[in-house]
């Protein structure tokens, strides 16, 4: 991995909210919607929202929008797991 594309994986992953966010998605076999995340970590849906878009800039994620939904979803479980590992 890319010394900047691994920078911006950690620092991804330098939030509380955000590993609350990694460590939920982790267990779920489906994409999950920001509203449920939103309820797991008991901050509002905007704020999931902006949590999502960062670890969907750093390639950890996958966004899909259903109608007014937006779901999450690891984009590499194991992937994921190897470098949180490491």
């Amino acid at each position: 991995m890319q010394i900047e594309k691994k920078a911006s994986f950690y620092k991804a992953l330098g939030d509380p909210v955000r590993l609350k966010i990694l460590a939920y998605l982790l267990k779920q076999d489906e994409c999950t919607c920001i509203c449920e995340l939103a309820k797991v970590c008991r901050k509002d849906q905007s704020v999931i929202y902006r949590h999502a878009q960062l670890l969907k800039t750093a390639g950890i994620i996958n966004t899909k929008k259903d109608g007014p939904f937006l779901f999450c979803c690891i984009k590499d479980k194991k992937a994921l797991i190897k470098l949180l590992e490491e």
